[in-house]
């Protein structure tokens, strides 16, 4: 549904082939389209000419070039480094690809996208969504805002926004995908996320590592579930020091993630509350 190149066929096919890898290493168990957007938008295209750094799988931090520039070397679940100064990189397919899954994502529908980076994966939301959706990608970098906005000119549903999207008015959306690492929920995306609408976010601590979570609109209430473990660079504007404390006991105490039926609460619970955790802005419930 973009306009990039698809490359050469032996590009092609293993795109294709990574594509089909993730349905088995993220898992993606419910959507095909998750596959077939992975499988049709050309990851090279987002990032500067080859080699690449490429981060391994068995050792946190530990990078390595690609052997060569040709583009094949990027079609598997791995990082790749866009700054290495500042830590920031192409993230990991499967864990994005199980994301996208588990939020059931539908053409048509508006996605709310808290750091764009280079826009790989907001290409990847704009063909879930189709030509009658929409993604409204936010990146705080402005650097990385105008990469990916001439990466994403292509695709007329995408909107690339330069600046902090927990200080900036954000449109009623369907879907929320938070990039980077909170401690809470701001409120702005609480009150525009849709009835029935969902929103990933990474909770995490002072360490910066923590458990990506799933959180749904149903009217007032706001169930939460974790989807994995994770580490995550920080998210400006959506985080603070005492919730980073909280969060990193809570994750200790209570085995890395909230337990089956936990809500969400932007309140203050009540005397006898059962609480995963309890901050002075919200708690979940346990």
């Amino acid at each position: 549904m973009g306009t990039h190149d698809g490359g050469t066929p032996g590009t092609a096919a293993a795109r294709q082939w990574f594509a089909e890898d993730l349905r088995v290493s993220a898992p993606v168990l419910k959507s095909d389209a998750v596959i077939q957007a992975f499988a049709t938008v050309p990851r090279e295209a987002f990032l500067r000419n080859g080699p690449w750094e490429i981060h391994s799988r068995l050792k946190v931090g530990a990078t390595h070039p690609s052997a060569t520039a040709e583009p094949h070397e990027i079609y598997h679940d791995v990082l790749v480094t866009i700054d290495a100064a500042r830590g920031l990189n192409s993230g990991l397919p499967s864990l994005w690809a199980m994301v996208f899954d588990q939020l059931d994502i539908q053409p048509g529908q508006t996605v709310l996208q808290v750091g764009a980076g280079v826009g790989y994966f907001s290409a990847i939301l704009a063909e879930l969504v189709g030509p009658r959706g929409q993604v409204i990608a936010f990146e705080i970098d402005a650097d990385l805002a105008t990469r990916a906005a001439a990466n994403l000119a292509g695709y007329a549903q995408v909107e690339v926004i330069s600046g902090d999207a927990t200080a900036t008015a954000t449109p009623r959306f369907d879907i929320g995908v938070v990039f980077a690492g909170v401690t809470h929920v701001p409120e702005e995306w609480l009150s525009q996320m849709s009835d029935g609408g969902r929103m990933a976010l990474p909770f995490t601590g002072a360490d910066g590592w923590g458990a990506m979570m799933l959180i749904r609109r149903q009217g007032q209430g706001l169930p939460i579930r974790s989807l994995t473990p994770c580490g995550f660079y920080p998210c400006a504007g959506a985080r603070r020091a005492t919730e980073e404390r909280q969060l990193t006991e809570a994750f200790k105490r209570n085995g890395g993630g909230v337990p089956k039926g936990a809500r969400y609460h932007p309140d203050i619970p009540n005397a006898g509350m059962a609480a995963w955790v309890t901050t002075d802005r919200y708690w979940i419930s346990a």
